[in-house]
């Protein structure tokens, strides 16, 4: 007999732990069943700043292991997508960035799905909810990040910080910018995206933040989490999800509603398993169709980026040389262990860069070509054009470098894509994986903007005469500066920035491609939201983690505003 709950969250990532937390915790305490097709994970490589690049490439069991299919302009290259597979899900595996993004992110999200609750004046108290942010790092550089302590929150779940210390290197790189002309920005989450800067993190001095550390540690009786429990059914009475069932036969009813927080991967692929999407795709593998909604799996967009990688002079980045020496390093371990100080605590904690806006971008024709209403939100104020990130790992992963060099190495981003990708059913197994095409630079404003945003990282940060100086040679990066030369190291170079988002895309009933209302309700089907970033109608201007944790928040407030909870 199935277990039955007020409410079935599908998906224990970013999203769907905070969301677990809150509706567990509202007044009223209704029942929810949290399912993850993962396990718990442990150990201290997920926890250390030092680690945050590694878990993806070192934990290949909290990995869902995705593969894109050959993209067309990256030399038909196919791209290993990482999607975090484990209570916190990617929250688990990413970067740590923590950024919300431009104000007018969310002033066009609301435009774009009439509704108001979207907009920057809402979702900031939002964010506020969300984080519990430690500024004390920020006093010792308060020129290059000093956020405004009321403007962020102080009683949330997710631990958010500024480095106490910045590592070797950081300040007099971000000095030699800011003389150069760029504007600083003192915090990146303040609604304004655009200026150089510290970068804010998800740790703290404990390490790591997940949704699954931030939301889960002593849960509430009326939360039940299940892990290893892949949902592969919906259960359906019409229209109506009524239920789940896991891979293993496990069965559970849902009293109010199915929440679907499998992420902008796997939340498509669950609908259209279950007949809801594009009727052609679910008539061609025979599946039983539920409701015609031609927008699952298509509008699928993401981040692209490249790595941009010099040799330096040893005084501007000590952490190579830590990594190359095995006795350090056992001793790092063993402070760590002890009470969470020393070089793991350090190397790594800092990121630095810049969100900036390209000079003459309304002048391209590539600009031009785009719609007029788009047009004018690229111009506005605090909305970048590209991101230039610094102090990340070295190359991409898998690369040897010789041992004792030292290295400087910028990742540049493409901010605002305007290519779409899908995702499709390979085939009505629910354990066969589903094929996934980015379309990464298919749109020629990727292409164009892309390129100028290389070049003006490699100018601003490699011949930036205070930084070129103790610059030995280039390891990764194009042949010249020239457009030719810097669309062929795209092709051979650019990958992705795991922000897949919008296959299930929130809008207005008559948006073709909408799949969710502005409350995240699936389109023609009851008792189902999507409450994860498959629902974005854009891609925000930041690295999409606080976007996540935001989804979640928001569906919850508006589900215990609905049933007063």
């Amino acid at each position: 007999m199935a277990s039955a709950y007020d409410f079935i969250i599908v998906g224990g990532g970013t999203a769907g732990c905070l969301l677990a937390h809150r509706l567990a915790h509202a007044p009223s305490r209704p029942s929810v069943l949290l399912l993850e097709a993962g396990s718990n994970p442990e150990g201290d490589t997920l926890c250390a700043p030092y680690y945050r690049f590694t878990p993806a490439m070192t934990r290949p069991d909290l990995d869902h292991g995705y593969v894109t299919v050959p993209q067309k302009e990256l030399n038909g290259r196919t791209i290993a997508y990482t999607r975090g597979k484990g209570l916190g899900g990617s929250s688990i595996l990413n970067f740590m960035v923590y950024l919300y993004g431009s104000q007018e992110d969310y002033n066009r999200w609301a435009d774009l799905v009439g509704d108001e609750s979207w907009n920057w004046e809402h979702t900031k108290q939002s964010f506020k909810a969300i984080e519990e942010f430690d500024f004390t790092g920020a006093s010792q550089y308060s020129h290059l990040a000093n956020p405004d302590p009321e403007l962020h929150g102080k009683n949330g779940t997710v631990k958010v910080c500024l480095p106490p210390i910045l590592e070797i290197g950081t300040v007099p790189a971000l000095e030699a910018l800011v003389r150069e002309g760029d504007p600083v920005n003192l915090d990146f989450n303040s609604g304004n995206a655009v200026g150089v800067g510290v970068f804010p993190s998800s740790y703290s001095k404990d390490g790591r933040t997940t949704s699954a550390t931030a939301h889960l540690i002593n849960a509430p009786e009326n939360l039940t989490i299940w892990t290893n429990a892949a949902v592969h059914r919906l259960s359906l009475e019409g229209t109506k999800v009524v239920g789940v069932e896991t891979a293993d036969g496990r069965k559970a009813t849902s009293r109010k509603e199915v929440l679907l927080s499998a992420g902008a991967l796997d939340s498509p692929k669950l609908l259209l398993l279950n007949g809801i999407g594009p009727v052609g795709e679910l008539e061609s593998l025979g599946i039983k169709v539920v409701r015609d909604l031609p927008g699952v799996g298509k509008h699928l967009q993401d981040h692209v980026m490249a790595f941009l990688t010099v040799e330096v002079d040893a005084s501007q980045n000590d952490k190579y040389a830590f990594e190359s020496n095995e006795n350090m390093m056992l001793e790092a371990q063993a402070l760590w262990k002890k009470d969470h100080s020393g070089a793991l605590g350090l190397h790594n904690s800092t990121l630095w860069g810049g969100f900036l806006k390209l000079p003459g971008l309304e002048e391209l024709p590539e600009f031009k070509a785009l719609d007029e209403r788009l047009q004018a939100h690229l111009l506005k104020e605090t909305v970048p054009t590209y991101e230039f990130c610094g102090n990340t790992i070295v190359i991409p992963p898998g690369t040897k470098l010789p041992e004792g060099s030292t290295y400087l190495s910028m990742v540049s981003f493409l901010m605002n894509p305007m290519s779409r990708g899908s995702i499709k059913l390979s085939s009505a197994n629910p354990e066969d994986k589903p094929v996934i095409d980015l379309a990464y630079l298919e749109h020629p404003y990727d292409r164009r903007v892309f390129t100028e945003g290389i070049r003006q990282t490699w100018k601003k940060v490699f011949e930036n005469p205070e930084i070129k100086k103790y610059v030995k040679k280039t390891l990764f990066g194009p042949a010249s500066l020239s457009d030719e030369d810097i669309s062929a190291f795209m092709k051979d170079a650019a990958g992705t920035v795991w922000h897949a988002n919008g296959s299930v895309k929130m809008g207005k009933k008559n948006d073709p491609l909408a799949c969710v209302d502005p409350d995240f309700r699936v389109y023609g089907v009851d008792g189902l939201r999507v409450v994860d970033l498959s629902v974005c109608p854009l891609t925000t201007n930041n690295h999409t983690q606080a976007v996540a944790y935001l989804v979640g928040q928001k569906a919850a407030e508006k589900l215990i505003a609905e049933y007063k909870l």
